[in-house]
């Protein structure tokens, strides 16, 4: 019993011994794993081929005479999670793009001509409020027309039809060498409106998913998209401009001021996109926002275009394969029904066209000889047309409706 015990005793130390080695070793090795992130090489070389089939895709689609989006998001639902899955870790590529849009919704605010939409009046809400409500309307009548879904169902379904991209409009405009012309300013005014209404839309639908909402519920999104539009409308047309020119720039030498303006700038991206986001609002417009409170601020935009401008770029073509491409579910696109219901609800976009009739007549007619087009049949044009075009927000609302049970994959 006594050499047992003693050997028992022997045991002991080294058991410990091994489990202290043991546990030490694991530390150390969830310590390492800490400080080394790694991604294979195959990741990153997939990664690489994406990003250049959405390059060349975008190429070929603009030698063709059409937007580089349309090749952009044809590479991002050919090679991501639609079809070929191909794509390594596609969340962090829709994040990516995103952040693109963030950055062409911060210049959209820096580059707007202030001067040109207080010359369009109201025109801007008119077009936003008739855009939405009639693409709304037709969407919500077709989808009651199926006889079998309920008046949720055909809310979720108006809804996905009505807001205009304000991403996808200010690129095409862009492209078109039409965003910095007064009917491009005014587009871009009205789809700022228009995704502040699809953003009330959607917390609509947050609320009609819950069991007895109280009242007020209704009316928070409405309160808060609107009341920051104001708010901060007035600041960045008034106040914020003055103090930074006036009180700030003044203080730092004239070569550095274009970049203590940009970092102002980004301080209140920063601020402005939790704000909205916390109080219902869309962040969005914040982003857009803040862009505008620096407008009227000088040197600022030649700043942005060079320091953010590439990185933007390339952040976009993301942001058509990625965050919209991924988003097309092509793999449906074989079914009978989804096809012919997709052309029925086709008239809901259509429901836009109509709204084109709101652009103003411009009276400079300086268009030169033999100039092919009627400067206002053109504008009613480009209006019509770049109101349509759907992005985001569309699929963040249909998302929601099937995630949540109102809206039928198909």
């Amino acid at each position: 019993m006594l050499s047992t015990s003693n050997e028992d005793h022997q045991r002991q130390p080294e058991a410990s011994n091994i489990t202290h080695t043991a546990e030490g070793s694991s530390s150390e090795s969830d310590l390492a794993h800490e400080l080394s992130i790694e991604v294979s090489y195959e990741d990153t070389y997939d990664t690489l081929i994406f990003l250049g089939v959405s390059f060349i895709f975008g190429e070929i689609a603009y030698h063709c005479g059409i937007p580089p989006l349309v090749g952009q998001i044809i590479a991002g639902f050919l090679l991501g999670p639609p079809l070929a899955d191909y794509v390594p870790f596609p969340q962090a590529m829709v994040l990516l793009g995103d952040l693109g849009l963030i950055l062409l919704l911060v210049e959209a605010g820096v580059e707007l001509d202030v001067a040109l939409v207080k010359e369009a009046g109201i025109r801007p809400l008119l077009i936003a409020l008739t855009g939405s409500i009639i693409p709304f309307g037709i969407g919500l009548g077709i989808t009651l027309a199926q006889g079998d879904q309920s008046i949720k169902s055909a809310i979720a379904s108006g809804a996905c039809f009505s807001p205009t991209s304000l991403g996808v409009a200010a690129n095409a405009l862009s492209g078109g060498k039409a965003l910095n012309t007064p009917v491009g300013q005014l587009i871009v005014a009205s789809a700022v409106i228009d995704d502040m209404i699809g953003l009330i839309i959607l917390s609509m639908l947050e609320v009609l998913v819950l069991d007895n909402p109280p009242l007020f519920s209704y009316f928070i999104p409405i309160i808060s998209a609107v009341g920051w539009l104001v708010l901060l409308g007035v600041a960045a047309l008034t106040i914020i401009p003055h103090i930074v020119e006036k009180v700030i720039l003044p203080r730092f030498k004239p070569e550095t001021r274009p970049y203590v303006a940009f970092a102002l700038l980004w301080l209140l991206v920063l601020a402005y996109l939790p704000m909205m986001y916390y109080t219902k609002a869309s962040y969005l417009t914040g982003a857009f926002l803040a862009g505008l409170s620096f407008s009227q601020v000088g040197g600022v935009h030649h700043t942005f275009v060079t320091e953010a401008g590439p990185v933007m770029e390339w952040l976009l073509r993301i942001f058509f394969s990625a965050s919209i491409g991924f988003q097309v579910p092509i793999k449906m696109f074989g079914n009978k029904s989804v096809i012919a219901w997709g052309f029925a609800f086709y008239a809901s976009v259509l429901g836009k066209l109509p709204i084109g009739m709101f652009a103003p007549k411009y009276e400079d007619d300086t268009r030169p000889a033999n100039y092919p087009f009627n400067p206002f049949t053109r504008d009613v044009i480009i209006t019509s047309v770049a109101m349509t075009c759907r992005g985001e927000f569309n699929f963040i609302i249909a998302a929601f409706g099937i995630g949540n049970g109102l809206l039928d994959p198909e």
